[in-house]
């Protein structure tokens, strides 16, 4: 794209005035723009300290009606996939604000900070306008330690418009606001290109157990040991304690002795024994109102206005912990070394956009703060396998091990109704399987994809059979963590079958996807003979 350096603008306070520059620049700061072949470097540079606000540019772009735009959500669970132009995404700011308060829908995703607009789309790191022909225009952000590349495709307009997610920074010498790429050509061709810059993951697929989506919060040793015994190391590499071993969220080194009389350490040792690794659930940046870190430590708590900021509504309301403290970077370190010590290799870590939550003093952007607050983790944790969740991708970037891709799934196919109206983060198997097919580009390269677990059984669980068959094939196919909460062991020949057939397409390549309304066709070669999968996305089956 041909940018001019005069449509570059900034918002920014200075002495506590709101101002606003063009490029080149005003007696405060100055602009500099360096184009080289495909990529595109904007830097500012301040005379005087300032305090950003935002910066944009728009540049011409056609669009014809039969376009589709690739829009990447802001964190794991936010609705990921390819729009018709024709459609829109969903704004939770329609849900009557007293419900959003209750349940702090804003939080969860980017309403908070997002203003959206019916006749726009808006993605986060990277997204892609593709024509009828398959051919593709790509732009992506190399530059998301910094500030979040926010592409907004206004078609009402006919400009695309980049956004820096620079709000809060403050510059007092030079900051980078914009680094990015851009690639043409088919779908999978511009994917492959972009992600070539960040390398690859070297972490192996994994097959795993979790007890989340059989027991939720009601585990307890004995339902935990009937759970082991039923798996083994031939069709298992892990085994996952989900939620619910605590005795409140925030208190991770307070197990619920009701629960588990003899505590974990026993479990970690069975799990072992068995051949398996031992994996452990957390949310290290949050805390429910109920726990005794919220009671004892209200200065752990962070706050705006002196209320404190409710990442959520899970659990008795979820509460972000104020990261700036030496305090609490010390009580996470202490709680998940506690888990270490006791044996655990892998960490599920959830809730982590809590972090991003946080601004009021820190003068850093949403990504500079997600991101160290990402390689604080790894830094702790060490060589650990992490499997990082409801985290804004990009953060994760080359920090974990796997990344989970789309929302929780849901024992019905697109959860309760009135529930379809509210955030774009919501448990939904629908919309975590489209998440799985329009993020699989990026499994084995910044991270292994997560797709969520794949489920079979016929009790406790309302997905008709063929909507169980596609969700597990379609794991399999686009992901590289295949995890369940069944007793495999209980499986008939037919669900056998059904996981043996979904288990050969993990060594599938997919070459490329294309969306026809509900329909989507994934392209794949498997030992280099071409396949494909037609997959029906409003009624959850294969064709």
């Amino acid at each position: 794209m041909n940018i001019n350096i005069n449509d570059i603008a900034v918002r920014y306070t200075i002495d506590g005035i709101e101002k606003r520059a063009h490029g080149p620049g005003n007696e405060d700061l100055r602009l500099e723009l360096c184009q080289n072949g495909n990529r595109t470097t904007i830097t500012i540079k301040a005379e005087k300290p300032i305090q950003m606000i935002t910066s944009s540019f728009e540049v011409p772009y056609e669009y014809a009606p039969d376009d589709h735009v690739y829009v990447n959500g802001y964190q794991s669970w936010t609705d990921t996939r390819e729009f018709a132009l024709s459609e829109y995404l969903h704004d939770v700011k329609k849900v009557p604000r007293f419900i959003r308060n209750i349940f702090h829908f804003d939080n969860y995703g980017d309403a908070w900070f997002m203003d959206y607009q019916k006749d726009n789309f808006h993605s986060f790191t990277y997204a892609y306008l593709k024509k009828k022909d398959g051919s593709a225009h790509l732009v992506g952000s190399l530059n998301e330690s910094n500030a979040y590349l926010i592409v907004h495709y206004k078609k009402d307009g006919n400009v695309l418009s980049l956004r820096s997610d620079c709000q809060y920074k403050l510059v007092e010498d030079e900051f980078c606001l914009y680094d990015f790429v851009e690639y043409q050509g088919s779908v999978y061709e511009v994917l492959e290109n972009y992600f070539a810059n960040y390398g690859t993951c070297s972490a192996p697929p994994v097959r795993g157990y979790t007890s989340w989506y059989l027991h939720y919060q009601k585990i307890d040793e004995s339902k935990i040991f009937t759970a082991l015994n039923g798996i083994d190391s031939e069709h298992f590499d892990l085994f996952q304690i989900d939620d619910g071993y605590e005795t409140f969220v925030g208190d991770w080194m307070d197990i619920d002795s009701a629960k588990f009389p003899n505590g974990l350490k026993p479990i970690v040792e069975k799990i072992h024994a068995k051949g398996l690794k031992a994996g452990i659930w957390l949310a290290p940046f949050v805390c429910e109102t109920k726990s005794r870190l919220y009671k004892d430590h209200p200065d752990w708590l962070y706050r705006e206005n002196g209320n404190v900021v409710f990442a959520g509504s899970n659990w008795s309301g979820d509460v972000a912990l104020d990261l700036r403290l030496p305090e609490v970077q010390d009580y996470i370190r202490k709680c998940l070394l506690y888990y270490m010590d006791m044996g655990f290799d892998f960490f599920k870590l959830d809730f982590l956009y809590a972090a991003a939550l946080i601004h009021e003093g820190r003068g850093m952007t949403r990504a500079e703060i997600m991101r160290r607050s990402m390689e604080g983790l790894r830094e702790i944790l060490g060589d650990k396998l992490i499997l990082g969740c409801g985290v804004p991708l990009s953060s994760a970037f080359n920090l974990v091990d796997y990344c989970r891709i789309g929302p929780d799934v849901s024992l019905i196919f697109d959860d309760a109704f009135y529930m379809r109206k509210m955030h774009r983060e919501r448990i939904s198997t629908k919309n975590t399987l489209q998440n799985t097919i329009f993020r699989a580009h990026m499994d084995g390269s910044v991270f292994r994809c997560d797709p969520d677990v794949f489920l079979l059984r016929d009790n406790d669980i309302k997905l008709t059979k063929e909507q169980r068959k596609a969700l597990c094939t379609l794991n399999h196919l686009c992901g590289s963590v295949y995890m369940t909460s069944d007793n495999v062991a209980q499986y008939d020949e037919e669900k056998l079958s059904v996981l043996h057939e979904a288990q050969k397409l993990s060594a599938a390549q997919i070459t490329n996807i294309t969306r026809e309304g509900e329909l989507i066709t994934i392209d794949y070669l498997l030992d280099d003979v071409p396949g494909n999968l037609v997959y029906n996305s409003e009624k959850g089956i294969l064709l």
